[in-house]
């Protein structure tokens, strides 16, 4: 029983959440949607001034919230997926 009672407070110490069906918990670790460029930056495995090229471009939209610079994770997920399709035309391209 002890054993049970220190598992439970691991869980708890390590700030995770343990949700059983139908309770009305909310999960402790939530995804943020509008990222700061240095948080951008960590998503994309990018540097800040990547980052700052990317929205001085307008390859990336972003918007003043408050008094920091954010861009939406969609977008870079966007973004993302555009340089994916344009990695693998240029592939197909080149074996072709």
């Amino acid at each position: 029983m002890r054993a049970a009672a220190m598992a439970s407070e691991s869980k708890q110490a390590s700030g995770i959440q343990i949700l059983r069906e139908g309770s009305a918990a909310l999960p402790t670790f939530v995804v943020p949607r509008l990222l700061r460029i240095q948080d951008a930056a960590k998503y994309l495995s990018a540097t800040t001034w990547q980052i700052e090229t990317l929205l001085r471009e307008k390859t990336v939209p972003s918007f003043v919230l408050g008094k920091r610079r954010v861009v939406d994770r969609l977008e870079l997920d966007r973004y993302v997926a555009r340089r994916n399709a344009e990695a693998r035309t240029a592939l197909r391209a080149k074996t072709a």
